[in-house]
């Protein structure tokens, strides 16, 4: 369920709560990172150990920023069928390294996949759980600190980085819009039928949306630290350095 506000009507147009930022960007010293993943579930378990209706990790995306400005883009994608935790997680580990915040958009998702990727897989659990106490999660800091009328009540990064970046709007996406859809997409490209036109064309939706959710909280973070919406060329070139798709 998308996060829900019911705001005051007394806020203004666009309300940007200022006070509640002072020394943010202080706080999360570079490098830094913006991770979300995307997950597929089932009531029969797709592997021994996971439990029925447990959530699944099959892509992530992260942008990372190692200086002011400098963002670079890496992501993996397993839509083969198989189990894919064990190679999403070196991926992961890899790409978000071992120092610098991790910023995510409601937390308690991440935090819980985190967890049970450390339980599948007792090798990783020490690299995994060190993770926790990295992650920022940047969805209380908006509740906080902003709202625009086009929210229409709701906190969701779908609702939020419109108001912030005309050009991130997910209306405009085929396919693959939300969560939901990216688990849909899942069961049709990991089907035997699903001829490679369709799915070069899955993959390609997959990607995008999950690079958009990350892309986004970069969005938002530049926002709460100025005030200013931003226009998609004011983040400059961002280069895919690592992409992983099966």
């Amino acid at each position: 369920m998308s996060p829900q506000f019911e705001p005051p009507c007394r806020k203004p147009a666009r309300y940007h709560g200022e006070s509640t930022l002072l020394g943010l960007t202080s706080r999360l010293r570079y490098p830094r990172y913006f991770l979300d993943f995307e997950t597929v579930s089932s009531p029969v378990p797709l592997c021994a150990g996971v439990r029925p209706y447990q959530q699944v990790p099959f892509q992530w995306s992260c942008h990372a920023e190692s200086d002011a400005g400098k963002l670079r883009h890496q992501e993996f994608l397993d839509v083969s069928g198989n189990f894919p935790v064990e190679e999403f997680a070196r991926s992961m580990l890899a790409s978000v390294g071992s120092v610098g915040a991790i910023l995510v958009y409601n937390a308690s998702f991440e935090a819980s996949r985190i967890r049970e990727l450390a339980q599948l897989l007792p090798e990783q659990r020490t690299q995994l759980t060190a993770l926790l106490a990295r992650l920022v999660d940047l969805l209380p800091l908006v509740r906080k600190s902003y709202y625009h009328p086009a929210m229409k009540g709701s906190y969701s990064i779908k609702a939020v980085v419109p108001t912030l970046c005309a050009a991130l709007d997910y209306a405009n996406f085929d396919d693959v819009a939300d969560g939901g859809a990216a688990q849909r997409a899942w069961w049709e490209v990991a089907d035997p039928a699903c001829n490679d036109e369709r799915a070069r064309e899955i993959r390609a939706s997959l990607l995008r949306y999950c690079k958009a959710d990350t892309l986004a909280m970069v969005v938002v973070l530049r926002y709460l630290a100025s005030g200013n919406p931003l226009k998609l060329d004011d983040l400059g070139h961002i280069e895919t350095t690592a992409s992983i798709v099966r």
